[in-house]
This record gives C-alpha cells, structure tokens and sequence, in this order.
C-alpha cells in the first residue's frame, strides 16, 4: 500500500464523475479506499468535462494551481483519450479516415508534453493512467463495435507505452468493463454509470 498524502485526480468526464454525485465518482471512491489507510489523506478532484489531451496539456502549461497540485501530489490518476477519439466514435463512417493517422498523431505529442511536464514538476509522484473502454455495446452504435475496437487498442497501446516511459502504472479499466458494458454504462452510452464508476475505483486500487 502507497503512502498517499495528497492524491490528485487529472483527467475528463470520466474523473469528474459524469451523471453521478461527488460522492461516487470514482476518485472520491477511490480516495475512500486509501483513507482507511491514510487517514489525512487530502484528494484533489480536477477533472473537467470534455477535456482532450490538447486541453490537458495547455492547462499543464498555464494554470498555476493545478501545477502546483501535481508539484505536491504523491498520487495522481489520469483519465485522457476519450474526447480525442470521442468525434470519430460518434461519427463511425469516418474511423478509416486519414483523419484518424492526425489525431493519432497528435495525440501522441500531447501525451509526450504531458509526460514531460509531469515528471519535471514531480519526479516522484506515482502515477496511475486508465486505459479507454468501448461502450459501443451497451448502445445504438454496436455495429461498428469492431471498427472501434481497433482505434480503441491502438490508443491503448499507445497510452501503456506512455505509461512505461514515464514510470506510471496503466490501469486495464478496458478489460473490466469488456463483456459487461450494458451493466457499467450508463444511458448516455459513454460514460459509466454508478456500478462502473465502483468497479474504477476498485480496478486503481488493485493496480
């Protein structure tokens, strides 16, 4: 068990807790569950709804509280990648798009500049990032499931081996929710509901 005095939580939708009270998103439920071991535990909630890796990466830059959280943090949780895919999940006949290789691409600095400036704000933070689900099962879009799936494990990849370079941990909260995403999602057909933020919070604390 890690020693948590201050635990921030970075990310979009999914980190603010979408369609759910503060209570059950899941970094309060998770923050719960290191509480019991450390009891002045001080969590940090700075998820922002519909927030990309672009606009991650420019509040890094130039927003100073957040900053100085992640300068003080010994934890920090990362959801980011939904909403630089989300247009091309919405739109499912334009994924074969060259559109697809810029974003990739794009993506793919942002995380590096991410990275970068994580660790030379803090060296020592432990950092945990999720991997991103498909919750084309659970809704009206399950035809191109397996169109999806594709740019889904290649964004996944590429956020595992971001993980590896910058020291952090990623967290299969794919493989989780794959086969039971009409129970975890909810009606919105992307963000979890109340039971998939719990399975979250459990799937960061074991990892």
């Amino acid at each position: 068990m890690i020693k948590v005095n201050v635990y921030l939580a970075l990310g979009d939708s999914i980190t603010a807790g979408y369609g759910v009270e503060s209570p059950f998103s899941f970094p309060s439920l998770y923050a719960a569950f290191l509480q019991r071991h450390n009891p002045d535990l001080h969590m940090i909630n700075c998820g922002v709804n519909g927030l990309s890796t672009c606009g991650l990466l420019d509040l890094l830059q130039t927003n100073h509280n957040l900053r100085h959280s992640v300068s003080q943090a010994s934890l920090i949780t990362l959801t980011i990648g939904s909403n630089d895919l989300l247009h091309l999940i919405g739109n499912p006949n334009q994924i074969m798009n060259t559109s697809l290789k810029h974003m990739f691409n794009t993506m793919g600095q942002n995380l590096t500049q991410i990275g970068d400036t994580f660790r030379r704000l803090n060296s020592r933070a432990t950092v945990k990032v999720a991997t991103l689900y498909n919750p084309l099962p659970a809704g009206p879009y399950v035809q191109y499931f397996e169109q999806a799936q594709g740019v889904l494990d290649n964004a996944n990849a590429m956020i595992v081996t971001w993980a590896k370079r910058y020291g952090a941990d990623p967290v299969y909260i794919d493989r989780e929710f794959r086969g039971k995403e009409r129970l975890l999602i909810d009606r919105d057909y992307v963000h979890p509901n109340a039971a998939g933020y719990q399975v979250m919070a459990k799937t960061f604390a074991r990892y």
